[in-house]
């Protein structure tokens, strides 16, 4: 089995290199694809188990989110400190397995567990993956690496959206979850029989410093030392959290007040986060890797920017009486609300200490998904619920579109961040 470690030449880069991106972007594709079918889905199981647009949110959001993030810090602490390729294989098994058991759940509650399941195998996905990378490619083309590695999460929702939307249409909800759980087996077998496990920190000349495993709280102390860290993650949540609602939500919008089938819609957003997400998510990388190289800041300043716009092409996607418009808005939504995953995840990497990498994405992913996640969509739904005896069906849209003023919150941490990035871009070059 292809386990060993990378030469020397492989660590440079080359195609192999890409190869493990190309792999690990599969899986990744495969979990946003599992995690996110279910909101395409979602008004065919609010209609069949009799629920309210609350209990809805709470099958969306709060269901995986709440164990998601719960073990993703310790799946993250045990990733850097253990064989990341077998970790993520285990994990991909697991939550492949019970996506396509959430096609056999017989009632409310039985799909609410189901649900946590998944989240709980879906912890053991991204935070050792994006730490693969970071040891496959050194900082100075990192951004476009991770960025490539992260559109799957546009693409993930694409296939979620597009198969979702026509499975459901045709033979149910339930055959939409057993289709979208079953090729992560194949995967998980392909995956272990070609990735080599990387040398820790060789690529950025930190092999040393990456063979000390410090104690827990020594390694807290370490990452969240980094001031501009926790600005960071707290900005890429409010970005994430304006996606997340979006994707739970919308599919319900248009379907209510515009008057679109499961498919129609399914294509719609397929379409939309497939083109414009990917879109945005790798060259939003490209981007600033190739800013940086004359401006330091650039890493923060693209998905800074890009917060902004997100801003006024949410407002247009949920309040426009036109569903053409409301389709260009979206559009633009996904094409902008995508542009912070590759630059941010770099300036994670960047600034923390190389032993704790798996564990600076997985805080990152536990605070958005422990917050922006379980109580995102829940709480979408709860004032669309409260606002429905005065606006009708109008309640959704106008319940959505308070989630903007996230982006502007997302903009104003980044811009703060930038303060503090360029001295700890000093102290971890130091360390070098």
């Amino acid at each position: 089995m292809a386990t060993s470690e990378p030469t020397a030449e492989t660590s440079r880069g080359g195609a192999y290199n890409w190869y493990v991106v190309v792999v690990l972007l599969v899986i990744y594709a495969l979990n946003q694809l599992d995690r996110s079918v279910i909101n395409i889905l979602g008004e065919s199981i609010k209609r069949e188990l009799n629920i309210s647009d609350t209990q809805l949110g709470l099958l969306t959001g709060t269901s995986f989110a709440v164990f998601y993030s719960l073990m993703g810090l310790p799946v993250a602490r045990l990733a850097d400190r253990t064989h990341r390729v077998n970790l993520i294989s285990i994990a991909l098994l697991a939550w492949s397995s019970l996506t396509m058991a959430c096609g056999l759940a017989n009632n409310y509650l039985t799909l609410f567990v189901t649900r946590m399941g998944v989240g709980i195998g879906e912890a053991g996905g991204t935070p050792p993956s994006q730490s693969i990378i970071a040891d496959y490619f050194p900082h100075e083309r990192r951004s476009t690496a991770i960025a490539l590695f992260n559109s799957a999460v546009a693409l993930g929702t694409f296939l979620g959206f597009l198969m979702g939307g026509y499975v459901n249409q045709w033979w149910g909800w339930r055959a939409a979850f057993l289709v979208a759980g079953a090729p992560g087996i194949l995967v998980a077998i392909l995956l272990k029989l070609t990735v080599r496990e990387p040398v820790r920190g060789r690529v950025d000349g930190l092999e040393e410093e990456a063979k000390a495993t410090l104690p827990l709280g020594a390694t807290l102390k370490a990452l969240f030392g980094r001031r501009s860290y926790p600005l960071i993650v707290v900005a890429a949540t409010c970005s994430i959290g304006v996606m997340f609602v979006s994707a739970a939500w919308l599919p319900p919008l248009f379907i209510r007040l515009h008057g679109f089938k499961s498919s129609e819609i399914g294509g719609w957003l397929a379409l939309c986060t497939g083109l414009g997400g990917g879109l945005g998510s790798f060259f939003g990388g490209v981007l600033a890797d190739r800013l940086k190289k004359r401006f330091a800041l650039a890493e923060i300043y693209v998905p800074a920017t890009a917060a902004l716009l997100v801003f006024p092409s949410l407002l247009v996607t949920v309040l426009a009486r036109d569903a053409s418009v409301a389709l260009m808005g979206m559009g633009a939504l996904y094409t902008f609300g995508y542009i912070w995953i590759g630059p941010t995840s770099s300036m994670i990497h960047r600034v923390a200490p190389v032993r704790s990498r798996a564990l600076a994405i997985g805080f990152m992913l536990f605070f958005s998904n422990i917050t922006a996640l379980a109580f995102g969509p829940p709480l979408i739904g709860a004032l669309s619920d409260s606002m429905k005896a005065a606006h009708g069906p109008e309640s959704l849209r106008y319940a959505l579109a308070s989630a903007c003023v996230l982006s502007l919150v997302s903009a104003a941490l980044y811009f703060l961040a930038a303060r503090h990035y360029r001295t700890d871009l000093a102290n971890s070059d130091k360390r070098a």
